[in-house]
């Protein structure tokens, strides 16, 4: 059982039509998006999203000139009630575990988290988390 999601991290200049350029690629290499979140700078903007199979979307990419990365992070179900985030978020706190990023998207009538820790702190944090009955989403939930 895997929890280590693998999201795409793609660098794209931050100009009109790069999203586009992006979405539409990975569109006509067969590659389905589950999710995405994009932060901004002055001059690049960085795409970050899990896809239905992270390999192929690389390479498709790749093959069009564009700067990917692939990271694990793993994903927590929440219900919608007021406090389950902060729940998740105290328990990692508690554990001294550095959330580097988060984001989220909703499936029905719960969320689920997407979280970004160090790389040698992955496994800590999710064996913390299912310790304390919290719902992590298996990565193959993403896949195909």
């Amino acid at each position: 059982m895997s929890y280590a999601i693998k999201q795409l991290s793609v660098f794209l200049e931050n100009k009109p039509g790069e999203l586009g350029f992006l979405t539409k690629t990975l569109s006509q290499g067969g590659v389905s998006i589950k999710s995405i979140l994009l932060a901004d700078s002055s001059d690049f903007g960085l795409a970050r999203t899990l896809v239905d199979d992270p390999e192929k979307a690389k390479a498709v990419l790749e093959n069009h000139g564009l700067s990917v990365r692939l990271t694990d992070v793993f994903g927590v179900r929440i219900d919608d009630v007021v406090g389950s985030f902060d729940r998740v978020v105290s328990l990692l706190s508690a554990k001294e575990i550095n959330i580097l990023y988060c984001y989220s998207f909703y499936e029905s009538s719960s969320g689920i988290f997407i979280f970004s820790v160090p790389k040698e702190q992955f496994d800590e944090a999710v064996l913390a988390l299912i310790a304390h009955g919290v719902e992590i989403i298996q990565a193959q939930h993403f896949y195909m």
